[in-house]
């Protein structure tokens, strides 16, 4: 993991405050072989408050990382406001997706016989084919 002291000496080995715009400091760490990952992880840490340095991160790790789910005391660190929830008020449902039902499914199937057929017919009648034809 990469630690904000770290980083504060990196930049100012190369004569960048760490107070510096972003974009300065994205330069001088791309420059240095970081790639974008760590140049926005690097950002973030400069950024952010010192106690709650290693849950923000480990945060932003489960939710970029892996498929884990999320304490609410980290989705409240990463928001930056309180959030009261329990694990018990968060409802996962899965399963709860759409499904076509047999009568959708019908309709559907319905509509586009229909559609094929008024296409057809329209045709039969431009090219004068079928019951269309026009004897001349």
């Amino acid at each position: 993991m990469i630690e904000k002291k770290r980083i504060e000496d990196f930049l100012r080995a190369n004569g960048v405050p760490a107070t510096a715009p972003d974009e300065e400091i994205r330069s001088i760490l791309l420059g240095a072989s970081f790639d974008e990952n760590e140049v926005n992880t690097a950002l973030l840490i400069l950024k952010e408050n010192t106690i709650s340095n290693e849950t923000h991160i480990d945060a932003l790790h489960k939710i970029f990382r892996s498929d884990n789910r999320l304490k609410p005391s980290e989705i409240s660190s990463l928001l930056g406001i309180s959030v009261n929830l329990s694990d018990n008020d968060i409802y996962y449902n899965t399963a709860d997706k759409r499904r076509t039902t047999i009568i959708n499914a019908f309709f559907i199937s319905l509509f586009v016989v229909v559609f094929v057929f008024l296409g057809l017919f329209i045709m039969m009648y431009v090219d004068q084919v079928g019951p269309f034809y026009v004897a001349d």
